[in-house]
């Protein structure tokens, strides 16, 4: 399986060990080491700038999505990539997050239910072995190409957490599945989400908006 990497804003310096292509989506042009640079000239929400970074990968099996302040623990993209393959029909897989000082973040859940919707929070409780979920996190996922290609990606429209949740769905009704990998590990430093334009209310909202449409997307 050839993965390429997307990512955006402050990408680091770690990109040379992947062995695929890299694509770092920045609002400026300055060049980044081992990477295609796609300059956009505005501040993006993360699911416009992976669409973006996605589009500029030549032809690859599957798309790493790393924040920059994701670092990916030994052997998480290998258990990655094996996951993908005893579940053919994954589009989507997600590690476990934790943060620098080792505590567990939301990783991955079910799709939000009216009583989730109404409260304005998102599901968790990812389980402890490879299995199904509703949705993997977007701070680091493994996509697959082909399921990316069937929704169109990430709804550009979201412009917070909700937009993983979103592709999770859009998948799950297009026949792909969402995966949770806990033997992939990947710490999420310090500092501000990246990419986040709206608060996890103001994305369940439009999550709700979209499927009460049936998934009708805007260009």
């Amino acid at each position: 399986m050839r993965i390429g990497v997307v990512t955006w804003d402050a990408p680091g310096e770690r990109f040379p060990a992947y062995d695929g292509p890299v694509v770092v989506v920045t609002e400026g042009a300055e060049p980044v080491a081992g990477a295609r640079v796609v300059a956009v000239g505005e501040r993006l929400a993360r699911a416009a700038a992976v669409n973006r970074g996605v589009a500029a990968l030549p032809d690859v099996d599957a798309v790493l999505v790393l924040d920059p302040r994701a670092e990916p623990g030994p052997g998480a993209v290998d258990a990655l990539r094996a996951a993908a393959r005893r579940f053919p029909r994954a589009g989507v897989l997600g590690p476990r997050l934790r943060g620098a000082d080792g505590a567990a973040l939301p990783s991955a859940g079910a799709l939000p239910a009216r009583r989730d919707l109404r409260r304005g929070r998102l599901p968790d409780g990812a389980p402890r072995h490879t299995a199904p979920v509703g949705w993997v996190a977007g701070e680091c996922l493994l996509v697959r190409r082909a399921a990316w290609e069937s929704v169109d990606g990430f709804d550009a429209r979201h412009l917070g957490p909700v937009d993983a949740v979103d592709l999770g769905a859009r998948l799950g009704r297009a026949g792909w599945l969402a995966v949770h990998v806990p033997a992939a590990e990947v710490v999420v430093g310090p500092g501000a989400p990246t990419g986040m334009l709206e608060s996890v209310e103001c994305g369940l909202r439009r999550y709700a908006r979209g499927h009460r449409d049936g998934g009708r997307r805007d260009g």
